[in-house]
């Protein structure tokens, strides 16, 4: 017996003890494979329990109205619903709270044959189901979606197939549900609109609620726009004030700059790195009479009007010959007095994305205009008429070349410098949304454009050159793994990239956009 045949039938044996010895005593070669087999029984099982769950509430609610008549069921559904979570709450041995989700999340799938079935074979977990499901909801019923720019192709899909496309990418539940969220809002752009309006009216709330330890915990669910601005105004600060050696985490950092923010008396943001060369460290106002050596008391500290690195990603060079992953430098525009960046379609085939955020409806998009930084988006992307994601199934497309050069016979313009061109960065921005390695939610602007097939800096003509078919946004950690060579890239024509471990031999597609 393999040492996977060995785990899978220990794993479901009842001797813990077993199950533990061959997880340990496992090859890490093999592992894998059985780990993802178990991970996927364990789907499997959570689907069924979910909807054996509903049937069992939807049970309770019928034998509650069964026998009366139209007008009296009308007075009792509500009550009818509660008895069906209580019970479902009751049996399961779990809250009312996830009772109510899991029998709502059940009446959904009744409607949704394809996912429902998917998720019953264990393909998509509970989460990446839910948040298909809502989308769902908000899209017409029997729309059928045109997935092919090309003239005259018949490529169509419904809504159900769309998503369960994109859930199958090895992408995070947060990409997912804001690739969904950009086919719902190009499918109904007022739609998307009054239904974040009316999710506002439902959900939007801020507690503040005790932890332990003399801790207290924030929850808020609030605006885009405002959460992004917030968030960047905690980055800013951070890259203002604290320098690279500062010990804290930075979540520790975040909190006391929220603190500074939100006016918590006796409370500013300074470095504790403790170094008395440290390029944050408050300097003295020479015009202030309550200088430090005055009896009197020190002054305000007066910091640095420009932050030294507003990405919080840092400027170290990487020096050409060194032997390190080479990486590209974040050619971000300068900070500016808008509160936010908009990326805006001028033809209006493309959805708006508010950056920080993902995808938004028009309507807000223009709300948001007169004080946001804007950027357009390339006219060298082909988008079928409905802004959707291209999908059709049209078989693997070749890889590029392997030189790192794109295909092309003779360098095209700036292909030999390293640094890539505003205009080229903004197209790759454009066609990868995020950081390319497989399961990464970095945004692509806050990534390094890494060239695939490395850039010679002292023969820039024998190694890969800089295009578009040889870049794509790796974050920082990503880029470092990459250059481990766990996982091995390939780009393809149409710019997906296949991941390859040459030591198990798996494959991983990644998708732009």
């Amino acid at each position: 017996m393999s040492i996977c045949e060995g785990l899978a039938v220990v794993f479901v044996c009842s001797d813990p003890a077993a199950a533990d010895a061959a997880i340990t005593s496992a090859a890490s070669t093999v592992v894998g494979a059985g780990a993802r087999d178990h991970l996927r029984a364990s789907r499997q099982h959570e689907a069924r329990s979910l909807l054996a769950a509903y049937r069992l509430g939807q049970s309770v609610y019928d034998d509650m109205l069964v026998s009366l008549s139209a007008t009296q069921q009308m007075r009792v559904r509500g009550a009818a619903d509660k008895a069906a979570i209580g019970e479902i709450s009751l049996q399961l041995g779990f809250s009312r709270t996830k009772a109510g989700t899991w029998l709502h999340l059940g009446d959904a799938l009744q409607r949704l044959p394809k996912i429902r079935l998917a998720y019953l074979a264990g393909d998509v977990s509970t989460h990446r189901m839910s948040r298909m499901v809502y989308a769902a909801q908000l899209v017409p019923d029997d729309l059928v979606i045109d997935t092919d720019p090309t003239p005259g192709a018949a490529c169509t899909l419904d809504f159900e197939d769309l998503a369960l496309e994109l859930q199958a990418r090895p992408t995070t539940d947060t990409v997912l549900q804001d690739q969904l969220a950009e086919v719902v809002i190009s499918l109904d752009p007022d739609g998307a609109a009054q239904t974040r309006e009316q999710f506002a009216e439902v959900w939007q709330n801020l507690t503040v609620t005790a932890d332990s330890s003399g801790h207290m915990n924030l929850d808020g669910c609030v605006p885009a726009e405002d959460g992004v601005h917030l968030s960047q105004r905690i980055s800013t600060l951070i890259a203002e004030r604290l320098c690279r050696r500062d010990p804290r985490r930075i979540g520790q950092q975040r909190v006391a700059a929220l603190a500074e923010i939100t006016g918590v008396p006796g409370t500013t943001l300074t470095c504790h790195c403790g170094h008395h060369d440290c390029p944050q460290r408050p300097t003295p106002n020479p015009t202030d009479p309550s200088d430090p050596s005055d009896p009197a008391g020190p002054s305000d500290p007066v910091y640095p009007s420009e932050p030294s690195d507003p990405s919080g990603h840092g400027t170290e060079a990487v020096s050409a010959d060194a032997n390190v992953p080479e990486a590209e430098p974040n050619s971000q525009p300068p900070p500016s007095s808008s509160a936010w960046t908009l990326v805006l379609d001028p033809a209006g085939s493309v959805v708006p994305r508010l950056r920080g955020y993902g995808a938004i409806d028009p309507a807000l998009a223009e709300a948001l205009t007169e004080n946001s930084t804007l950027i357009a988006v390339p006219d060298t992307t082909e988008r079928p008429p409905s802004g959707l994601i291209v999908v059709a199934d049209r078989g693997p497309a070749p890889p590029v070349d392997p030189t790192g050069h794109g295909g092309h016979r003779h360098p095209p313009p700036g292909a030999l410098t390293y640094t890539p061109s505003r205009r080229l960065r903004d197209q790759i921005l454009h066609t990868d949304l995020w950081c390319r390695y497989p399961l990464c939610a970095t945004p692509s602007h806050d990534c390094e454009l890494d060239h695939l097939v490395k850039f010679n800096h002292a023969d820039p003509q024998a190694g890969g050159w800089t295009v578009p078919e040889n870049l794509a946004p790796l974050c920082t950690p990503d880029h470092h793994r990459k250059h481990l060579g766990i996982w091995l890239p390939t780009m393809h024509t149409d710019r997906t990239i296949t991941w390859h471990n040459p030591t198990t031999r798996e494959q991983m597609v990644t998708h732009p956009r």
